[in-house]
């Protein structure tokens, strides 16, 4: 049987050569994330944390890591987003991960 991967999408994901600062606290950009997990470098938000010293900080950006980390831009341009940290709706989530 032929599996085929699914390629995570974002219908609200606003597309931009640079997307601007994914972690205020260190200053971090989108970018940096997304090469860091391109060249193989990052495959968590700890070792984006070790790397990029992305996340380090407030920890508010944890949720835009893990959306890079799963092939999403780091912000979704709808007004509700789901939390990857417990899966609620960002509007209502109450984890450390959003």
């Amino acid at each position: 049987m032929n599996q085929t991967e699914l390629i995570p999408t974002c219908r609200f994901a606003v597309k931009s050569e640079d997307s601007g600062i994914l972690c205020h606290c260190a200053q971090v950009k989108e970018a940096t994330v997304h090469r860091a997990v391109q060249e193989g470098v990052v495959d968590s938000v700890e070792s984006v944390m070790a790397e990029t010293g992305a996340g380090t900080g407030c920890r508010a950006c944890h949720c835009r890591i893990n959306r890079v980390l799963s092939g999403l831009p780091a912000q979704c341009g709808g007004r509700f987003d789901r939390c990857h940290g417990c899966g609620c709706i960002s509007a209502l989530c109450a984890c450390e991960a959003a």
